[in-house]
């Protein structure tokens, strides 16, 4: 049997505490909620994390931010999401590039996102794919929209249609 992974590697995270200059220091002593530097080092070095550990460093790191930032930044600024700090979130192995807000290329961390992605580098339309693998065209909006994400067995159907490997805790469905 396969074991999951937990060690996913550099995560987008750990790009972000760099660049604003964050120490993990800074941001338990930023954190609204009880959030430790061993649960901040463990996100740093892109080990598996509960959703729940997640959002709480996603809110740390955004107070932390938006304290070092002038008043005038202070209105403008735009919270991070934990989807966007933590790239092993994504359900989907779709390979490619976008820009992000900060104007660097990361892979897209949104579900949505890399299947619109991956349907456009096919050259289909909404409306033809989601005849395809069976779904309406409302269906799939919503899908690359990222207002709502495919069930399991459609995330499998959507991995075969797009030849990549489906994800780690529906391959074992497929596999029963």
């Amino acid at each position: 049997m396969e074991e999951l992974t937990r060690d996913h590697g550099p995560q987008p995270f750990d790009v972000l505490m760099d660049r604003w200059k964050l120490t993990n220091h800074q941001l338990v002593e930023a954190s609204p909620e009880q959030l430790n530097h061993k649960q901040v080092q463990k996100a740093r070095k892109g080990r598996q994390l509960t959703l729940h550990l997640m959002q709480k460093i996603a809110r740390s790191l955004n107070i932390a931010i938006f304290e070092r930032l002038e008043k005038p930044q202070q209105e403008a600024f735009v919270e991070y999401l934990h989807r966007h700090l933590h790239s092993y979130f994504l359900q989907f192995n779709i390979r490619g590039l976008r820009k992000d807000r900060d104007g660097w290329e990361t892979a897209s961390s949104m579900l949505g996102d890399r299947i619109r992605a991956a349907r456009k580098k096919l050259g289909l339309t909404q409306g033809q794919l989601a005849k395809r693998i069976g779904v309406t065209k409302g269906t799939l909006f919503t899908w690359e929209a990222n207002s709502h994400q495919p069930s399991g067995d459609m995330a499998l159907k959507l991995a075969d249609f797009f030849h990549v490997e489906p994800p780690a805790t529906h391959d074992k469905r497929r596999k029963a």
